[in-house]
């Protein structure tokens, strides 16, 4: 029993470490096509929840 909880909490990390990576690696992934696109540094502008610096007011 031990060991089943042992690795169900090890597997249960590693897949929330690796969701974890995905995400900062996809929002930075927009971050800087928006900056591409923009042709300048978005630093301070962009949010960092969605990696856009574009807003949705019309």
């Amino acid at each position: 029993m031990s060991d089943t909880i042992f690795w169900i909490s090890t597997l249960g990390s590693l897949v929330t470490l690796g969701c974890f990576v995905w995400l900062f690696a996809s929002i930075g992934k927009r971050i800087l096509k928006e900056e591409k696109e923009a042709g300048r540094d978005l630093t301070y502008e962009a949010s960092p929840f969605t990696g856009s610096a574009k807003t949705n007011k019309k």
